[in-house]
């Protein structure tokens, strides 16, 4: 996939295992090459230069990956000096990964990659 037509992945990186799914599958997604995968904690800091990049990009998908309903990284793009639209929310509990409890598998990390081909 050239370079322009990458999906730009915003992810969840939390310390349950919900957002250890999102964090895996955001990392598969850039190290494939078909994804670049964009640093949440610089967006959430107000990483102008970042976010300026995100918002000149705004012809490319941008895929927000939470690992749950309180969806953290939807909430960091949506703050009002940020306002990134374009998006794409995913919630890896929409998998039927239960927060707490779901063991973090391959298995189900792929499943979440191939969706996010998919849709994105």
């Amino acid at each position: 996939m050239e370079n322009s037509q990458k999906i730009q992945i915003v992810s969840c990186s939390g310390a349950s295992n919900t957002g250890e799914f999102a964090d895996k599958v955001a990392r598969k997604l850039d190290e494939s090459g078909e994804a670049n995968m964009v640093c949440l904690a610089k967006v959430a800091v107000g990483d102008q230069s970042l976010i300026n990049k995100l918002k000149t990009q705004q012809d490319k998908k941008i895929v927000v990956l939470d690992g749950c309903a309180i969806n953290c990284a939807m909430k960091i793009l949506g703050k009002e000096n940020i306002t990134i639209t374009n998006i794409i929310h995913v919630n890896t509990t929409d998998f039927g990964i239960i927060k707490g409890k779901t063991p973090v598998t391959d298995e189900k990390i792929n499943e979440i990659v191939e969706y996010i081909k998919k849709i994105a």
